[in-house]
């Protein structure tokens, strides 16, 4: 695991990779489909980190008692992330049928965010070809919506599955295909492009 020095403190890269792509990508809605994600973006991020923090004490109780700090720098690994992802997908779905907005943007939100993510964390890692392909498939992703997102003849819900599928591929070129990361970025990105695609057909009604 790499690490980055924040004034006097050694943080994984990982911690603030999470929190400048969630950043970025807020920023990348805008310039991609000219609308800032609603507070549901940022809700869904602080339930996911939380409950992936948090799940450190249920998951490692003993050792959190005999050293209180430790939630500082561990998390609940893959059970947790597993739990904070399921809660995460459960948000979605109970905020879609308040907001329309969800529903709309989502995938886009979530394709933009991973993107920015891979691109920011392998820089921090060194990993400049890994980086370079990332990055350049985020600016991809970001033209081809500028450009194509509107256009009635263009399916969205197909383009967002060409980009998931893409950046797939990178994935499996340097790393293998079945992972907890791409099993993650697979089920978020169907659940996110069904409910795009259903709110295609349904509009704002949802």
């Amino acid at each position: 695991m790499s690490y980055v020095p924040i004034l006097h403190l050694t943080v994984p890269a990982v911690w603030v990779s999470v929190l400048l792509a969630a950043a970025l990508a807020s920023l990348l809605m805008r310039a991609t489909t000219g609308h800032k994600p609603g507070e549901w973006y940022w809700n869904a991020l602080a339930f996911y980190i939380l409950v992936w923090k948090l799940s450190y004490i249920v998951f490692n109780w003993q050792h959190f008692l005999d050293m209180p700090l430790s939630i500082l720098y561990f998390n609940g690994g893959l059970y947790g992330h597993l739990l904070a992802s399921a809660w995460l997908i459960a948000y979605l779905l109970l905020a879609r049928r308040k907001h329309a907005a969800v529903a709309e943007q989502a995938a886009t939100a979530w394709l933009l965010f991973f993107l920015a993510y891979q691109s920011i964390l392998h820089y921090f890692e060194a990993q400049l070809m890994q980086a370079a392909l990332q990055t350049a498939l985020l600016a991809a992703a970001i033209a081809a919506f500028r450009l194509l997102g509107k256009r009635l003849d263009v399916p969205n819900g197909l383009m967002l599955a060409a980009f998931f599928t893409v950046e797939l591929l990178i994935l499996s070129t340097f790393g293998p295909l079945v992972t907890w990361q791409n099993a993650t970025l697979i089920v978020i990105a169907a659940v996110t492009i069904a409910m795009y695609i259903r709110f295609e057909q349904k509009g704002p009604s949802l």
